[in-house]
Formats: structure tokens, sequence, C-alpha cells
């Protein structure tokens, strides 16, 4: 029996078993802190047929794998994937986990023209001004 598609604001940490479509909306390296011309992750924001976001990384060590199957704006069907707590001083999204890539990962393109083009949430110049903004997610 297939496994049907989960939405990203149903993560939670009890289930281990998730599949998701998704666009991806940002694409970038994160060099490693001695050395800027070595690549340490590939991180990525999805989104979900609702608008839903969440963060994802690609570890140094898996990146070969993965790193010609992710490209900004490309729909994917993701599977066999784990969650971690989305607990960093700056993070790109407001949601609780943060998907990780592992080895057995499942990652196949799709086309979705339902997904949304960009996920992007605007805060207002006056929210910045007034500090009514979580600093800790990026605006």
């Amino acid at each position: 029996m297939a496994q049907s598609i989960n939405m990203i604001n149903d993560f939670t940490p009890i289930n281990e078993i998730w599949k998701i479509k998704v666009r991806i909306i940002l694409f970038w390296e994160v060099p490693n802190y001695n050395n800027p011309n070595v690549v340490d992750s590939i991180e990525l924001v999805l989104v979900d047929e609702k608008g839903s976001r969440i963060q994802a990384s690609i570890r140094k060590i898996i990146m070969q794998r993965f790193s010609n199957m992710v490209k900004e704006g490309w729909c994917h069907i993701i599977a066999n994937f784990g969650l971690i707590s989305n607990n960093g001083k700056y993070r790109a999204t407001n949601h609780s986990y943060k998907l990780n890539f592992f080895f057995k990962a499942v990652v196949r393109e799709c086309e979705d023209v339902q997904l949304p083009l960009h996920g992007l949430n605007f805060t207002s110049f006056a929210q910045i001004l007034k500090n009514e903004i979580d600093e800790s997610v990026l605006v």
C-alpha cells in the first residue's frame, strides 16, 4: 500500500515515517568556518501545498548523493528523512522541527502546479521597528 502524503504542519516527534510533496523555495550552501572554500552543508527551505514551510539540511557526508537532485524552484516527493528540533540561534523558518536528510532518504522529482512558487511571509517595516518579531527567525 502506498504511503500517503503528509503536510509539514502535521510533523510530530512520535511518528518516524514521513512522506512530503514540496517545492524548494530557498537553497544555500553553508561554508566551513575555517575554510570558506569547503561546503559543510546544503540548507533548503521547503513549502507544501498549504504554504507551510520547513528548513532542511543535507550534511557534508551525504551531499554528493543529493546535490544534483535538489535545486531551487524544483518540486519533489521526499521520504525516509529525520526530524530534529529547530532551536538554533538563527532559524530560516518558525517550524518547531528541521528536516534532516539521511543517506536512505528518497528524493523524487515531481510536477505540481499546486505548490506555491515562493512561500514567503512578509513582515512589515512597522513590525520590525516596534520589535514585534521573533528575532531568532529570519525575516
